[in-house]
């Protein structure tokens, strides 16, 4: 009798079933034992499931519901192989760099057992799962005879070229098309009409080259000469009129602007405009009530001659907010789009079919309808072909197809075109973009972030993941798939709405945009992955509505205004377990909960604009975490100790406006073990040991953008040395701060001129600021750096104006305070 019969027989089972369990039992037990194993197995799985939705993407048309099903069922898979490849991956690292580190406790009694009896049995079950859904899709692919190479397919996707980046700057600054509409609405700016304000206003279709007419006439010689004060705005789709005051005040100040009150918006802005001659250009103006304009415009007091341009969708908004002139903006001729095309299709082509390819021009723009925007990004994709003329056929034969489906937008239909064409990666960029809402701006730098977290963009090894997925931002701009806002102060971007119809399209089983006035449970909710909540009410955030959506990769709060959520619930992060990004930006939080240490897969985490004023010391357990977004946390006093074990960090972006700049009690030690930090906007001199400083911790950091150092009164020279500014290359933006009421005792003057010349930054630096520097002149190596632009001098007694603006070009923006 072997081993299982004799237990069988011990504990009473009759042989059969006894023998059956203990079989399972072993089978689990050496599942346990192998979990890397099986684990490493389902990498391979996740790499073949990758090259299926590639194939599936490069077909033109996938009309079958039960394929497209299929492909949906096998994407949710994809994603949770994703995550659990992840969750074993971190709790190895982890668990690697704790017997990495010394300690005096006795030796774990199975030290090549990297994982605990609970987590193997957990991620044993996952696998299982997964292995049971797998092999139920492998059934379904045989059921539909699925083949790799099925169906008729897209060309081969262009490689990444930088002919779209170049191409998509040239259209800029030629009226292709409008001419005419142009130097109508310029006549009418600069006539007396006698009205008190007048109005105009140009409405049409999306896609159709409104905002682009605007920018045209706002940039005009004439125009620009004539206005002294010219402003523009983009108004979102639900905006009231205290939102609306708001945005005109921050453009015409160029600054954030805080205040609640109506009254006192409109007071101010009146204030601004009252004593100017100013254009004003409202795009995007949806608010069809006939109170709301009227409520908007006596904000509007300028000097005589001040006039407003509008750019509308809506025939009934330019018909009630216009009093002089009413432009209904049509399509474009065939004429006007060929031009487009050629623009942008033939820009840096030489092609053998050039004759050929010319034909084939007029017969491409009569399928862009009059849309400039679609001919523009249909033209950037054939300029991606080198001039192949089978593939500015099958470009063509596509657009037919599309034009005979009743099921799409005409329009739409060839903006989906320029989708199709994009190779996988940039697809996959794109679509995760649906998750702003419509008119969302954004800066590049948080969507490089974001898609860096979700893992959409990796490193080549060659070029930071940054540059990479830098490089894919390029690329989607320049087939028009962002476009650019005019915001300040630093450029930021949108999805054009018709584009974004389009990601909204692509991305519908995955993303969702919650609105509390429409707050249906998705059909899927096991599908959702990334999860966008608007908030246009002045009203505390419901978390329980999205607590359906526990894979949500992503979360993101968009309040409209401050949204008055004190706290997020615990429960938040020990139900959403697959969180990579949370986003709760601008709202009123104070404190986030210990439970987000819990959240292993966070990457990036932003609190900016909030009210938080401590973080829970369990943050440091989020190994994975990237991206720490701090900025304009104003009554935020302190960082938590354990900041040295977020290896991983490279974005802690801690920026407050300059002027109202405050330092931190102080700043956790080992900031220098974050080898991988590119962004550190804040960093605060402290003394160690008595009189150790901890400036040196900067010194192997490769910090670009923005640095500011503060309570440099604490540092000494030998130190300040060896933060090595002058081998960060990409530093730009540089602030040197005393504490205020150092700058005027003698016993400091010494000690921080030497400070000063050891703190000499890269030539590089662009923008410098001194404040509270009690010495009495500017270090040597201020006049070296040969590409500052700008140098500010703050409350720095024993400085004059003389020594200073002595050793300084004179093209260099000088301000001394």
């Amino acid at each position: 009798m072997d081993l299982l019969q004799k237990l069988s027989s011990a504990i009473g089972i009759p042989e059969k079933i006894g023998g059956a369990i203990l079989d399972k039992l072993w089978s689990r037990g050496a599942r346990l034992l192998d979990v890397e194993e099986e684990a490493q197995k389902l990498r391979h799985a996740k790499d073949h499931i990758r090259a299926v939705l590639n194939d599936a993407e490069q077909r033109r048309f996938i009309v079958d519901d039960h394929v497209k099903l299929w492909l949906q069922e096998l994407r949710a898979t994809a994603f949770d192989v994703d995550t659990l490849l992840d969750r074993l991956n971190t709790i190895t690292a982890v668990s690697r760099l704790g017997a990495a580190e010394p300690s005096r406790k006795r030796k774990r009694l199975w030290p090549n057992i990297e994982l605990g009896l609970r987590q193997r049995w957990e991620l044993d079950a996952w696998i299982s799962k997964i292995n049971e859904r797998l092999e139920e899709i492998h059934k379904l692919k045989k059921s539909f005879r699925l083949q790799a190479g099925d169906g008729r397919r897209t060309a081969q996707p262009m490689q990444e070229s930088r002919r779209f980046v170049e191409a998509a700057s040239h259209l800029d600054e030629r009226p292709i098309g409008r001419a005419a509409e142009k130097e109508k609405i310029i006549r009418a700016l600069l006539a007396d009409s006698g009205m008190d304000l007048p109005v105009i206003s140009i409405w049409g279709t999306a896609g159709i080259g409104k905002t682009a007419l605007a920018r045209l006439v706002y940039g005009d010689q004439e125009v620009q000469n004539f206005f002294a004060e010219k402003i523009w705005v983009w108004l979102p789709d639900r905006c009231d009129v205290r939102r609306a005051t708001k945005m005109i005040i921050e453009a015409v100040t160029r600054q954030k602007c805080d205040l609640l009150s109506l009254d006192i918006l409109q007071q101010k802005l009146r204030e601004h405009l009252s004593q100017r001659r100013f254009l004003l250009v409202i795009d995007n103006l949806w608010a069809e009530g006939f109170q709301f304009w009227e409520s908007l415009r006596p904000s509007f007091a300028g000097e005589k001659g001040s006039k407003i341009l509008i750019t509308t969708q809506s025939e009934m908004v330019s018909r009630m907010a216009s009093n002089i002139l009413n432009i209904n903006l049509k399509g474009l001729g065939i004429d006007a789009c060929s031009q487009i095309l050629r623009v942008y299709a033939f820009s840096g082509i030489i092609s053998r079919d050039q004759h050929d390819l010319e034909l084939l021009v007029k017969r491409i723009a009569e399928k862009c309808l009059g849309s400039p925007l679609a001919a523009k990004s249909i033209g950037v994709l054939l300029s991606g072909t080198n001039g192949q003329i089978e593939q500015w056929e099958s470009i063509l034969s596509d657009m037919q197809f599309l034009e005979h489906d009743r099921n799409t937008d005409t329009i739409v239909a060839t903006l989906q075109i320029s989708y199709q064409h994009l190779p996988y990666h940039l697809k996959q960029c794109f679509a995760f973009c649906s998750m702003f809402p419509v008119g969302y701006e954004f800066e590049k730098d948080e969507v490089v972030q974001l898609w860096i977290a979700d893992g959409l963009v990796n490193s080549n090894g060659r070029r930071p993941v940054e540059m990479v997925a830098g490089r894919c931002f390029d690329e989607l701009l320049g087939r028009s798939f962002f476009e650019t806002s005019n915001s300040f102060p630093t450029p930021k971007f949108r999805v054009p709405a018709l584009m974004h119809e389009q990601a909204r399209f692509v991305s519908k089983h995955e993303a969702l945009i919650f609105d509390p006035d429409n707050s249906h449970i998705a059909d899927h909710p096991e599908w959702i992955r990334y999860v966008t909540v608007t908030c246009p009410k002045d009203e505390p955030l419901v978390f329980d509505s999205i607590q359906h959506y526990e894979n949500m990769r992503l979360l993101k709060i968009c309040p409209a205004m401050k949204l008055p959520s004190k706290q997020v619930p615990s429960a938040l992060f020990s139900k959403s377990t697959c969180l990579r990004a949370l986003d709760l930006s601008y709202t009123e939080l104070h404190v986030l909960p210990d439970s987000i240490g819990s959240s292993i897969h966070l990457r990036y985490l932003s609190l900016r604009n909030t009210l938080i004023e401590a973080l829970p010391e369990t943050i440091c357990n989020l190994f994975n975490l990237q991206t720490l977004d701090l900025g304009d946390c104003y009554r935020l006093m302190d960082l938590p100790e354990g900041m040295s074990r977020l290896v991983n960090m490279r974005h802690l972006c801690l920026h407050l406006h300059w002027d109202r700049v405050t330092a931190f009690r102080s700043m956790p030690s080992g900031i220098d073990k974050l080898q991988s930090l590119r962004t550190l906007s804040r960093f605060v001199v402290a003394a160690r040991d008595g009189a150790k400083c901890n400036l040196n911790e900067l010194k192997n950091l490769n910090i670009r953008g923005e640095l500011c150092i503060l309570k440099l009164e604490a540092a000494t020279h030998d130190v300040a040395m060896e933060a090595n500014l002058s081998g960060k290359e990409h530093l730009h933006k540089l602030m040197l701060r005393w504490s205020a009421d150092t700058c005027t005792q003698q016993v400091y003057i010494e000690e921080s001129e030497r400070v000063i010349e050891a703190l000499c930054p890269h030539t590089g630096v662009k923008h410098l600021r001194i404040d509270n520097y009690p010495g009495r002149r500017l270090p040597s190596w201020v006049e070296k750096l040969s590409s500052l632009e700008s140098l500010e001098i703050i409350s720095c007694p024993r400085l004059t104006r003389i020594s200073i603006e002595t050793i300084l070009q004179p093209q260099i923006n000088v301000r001394i305070q």
